[in-house]
């Protein structure tokens, strides 16, 4: 089983799990408002033993040079961030290291944990030209384009957010680099975002 999550605040209730299953379909879970979106995620994987891929939207590592006095002294910015404009992982502070924490825990799981950025993706599938994240009347467009080139199906009404379509789009990268049609940014060493 393959997962796309929109990371959110710990107790905000923007988490969103997009599962892939049997042929392409996908199903959406979502935290709840003052519940452990970490913990959510933890109990949904260990409830679900099948799952072996996650793709998910959050920093995975901190800047090189934390960790190397000899790398190129950014200390704001991975490679990764520059090259899809993300927001560096130290301004998003406590999510990076809630993100880097949940890592570790699925991994000592089996559970391998890919970067993604569905902003990138967005824009690399056209999205942004019809007000991705601008416009709530925009998602029924933004979704009609990812089912297409996806092929994954999805009940349209159980879209009911951004935080949905990010999810949709965190699944979506997972696919694309299933089937050698990712875009990798950054340094393997750094930390890179695959869409």
């Amino acid at each position: 089983m393959i997962l796309g999550i929109d990371y959110g605040s710990k107790m905000a209730g923007t988490t969103v799990i997009a599962n892939l299953y049997e042929h392409n379909k996908v199903e959406f879970y979502f935290s709840k408002k003052n519940q452990d979106a970490d913990q959510f995620i933890l109990d949904f994987v260990k409830a679900n033993k099948n799952v072996w891929l996650i793709y998910l939207d959050a920093p995975l590592s901190l800047p090189a040079i934390y960790s190397d006095s000899n790398a190129e002294p950014n200390y704001f910015y991975r490679k990764a961030d520059v090259e899809t404009k993300a927001m560096s992982p130290m301004f998003l502070g406590g999510l990076t290291a809630r993100a880097m924490k949940l890592k570790s825990e699925l991994n000592r799981l089996g559970i391998k944990v890919v970067e993604t950025y569905p902003g990138k993706l967005a824009e690399l599938i056209g999205l942004k030209e019809i007000q991705y994240k601008k416009d709530k009347s925009a998602i029924k467009p933004c979704l009609e384009i990812i089912s297409e080139k996806s092929k994954l199906a999805t009940n349209e009404e159980a879209v009911i957010n951004w935080h949905y379509l990010d999810a949709l789009l965190c699944l979506y990268s997972a696919k694309r680099h299933e089937t050698g049609n990712s875009v990798v940014f950054g340094e393997e060493k750094e930390g890179q975002i695959i869409v």
